[in-house]
């Protein structure tokens, strides 16, 4: 039996997070974008950010933050506050609007997962089940790693294609 090698191993793992992210964006998270949902999830955890800030933390331009964010003041989900400790600076904060969205969309994704699953025969869900328990400390390690070692240039545009 032929060992893996390092690199074929890191593309086995790219690959199957590549399509659980496609299962996740497509066929799981409907109704708002993947960038307004990073913000709102970022803003509950968080707390109030500039926009620099969330613009950074989810890889786009500055501009194009502005725009998201006066979208979603429109829409209720967050509302831009006077920053206290420099009265020129806005914080982005979220509201209950865009905290009762998140508990939409997180039941909406548990909902649409529970029917997929029911696509797979009962052997098959305890397989994915046990792999998802290995698996899960493993992706919470990698993702504190990747946000304490970022790249200078985010690479989140080419993983889902």
């Amino acid at each position: 039996m032929e060992k893996a090698s390092g690199s074929d191993i890191a593309e086995g793992i790219a690959e199957a997070l590549r399509v659980g992210a496609t299962l996740g964006v497509r066929h799981l998270a409907r109704g708002t974008s993947l960038t307004s949902r990073n913000v709102l999830a970022a803003l509950a955890a968080e707390g109030p950010s500039r926009l620099t800030a969330l613009a950074t933390a989810t890889g786009i331009a500055q501009p194009a933050m502005t725009q998201l964010v006066g979208r979603m003041e429109r829409e209720g989900l967050v509302v831009r506050l006077i920053d206290p400790e420099d009265g020129r600076a806005t914080l982005v904060a979220i509201t209950d609007a865009g905290r009762a969205r998140r508990a939409e969309q997180h039941q909406s994704v548990h909902e649409r997962m529970a029917e997929l699953l029911d696509r797979l025969s009962a052997d098959d869900q305890a397989t994915l089940a046990l792999a998802m328990r290995v698996a899960m400390p493993l992706l919470q390690q990698l993702t504190r790693d990747a946000a304490q070692h970022p790249q200078s240039e985010p690479a989140a545009a080419s993983l889902i294609t």
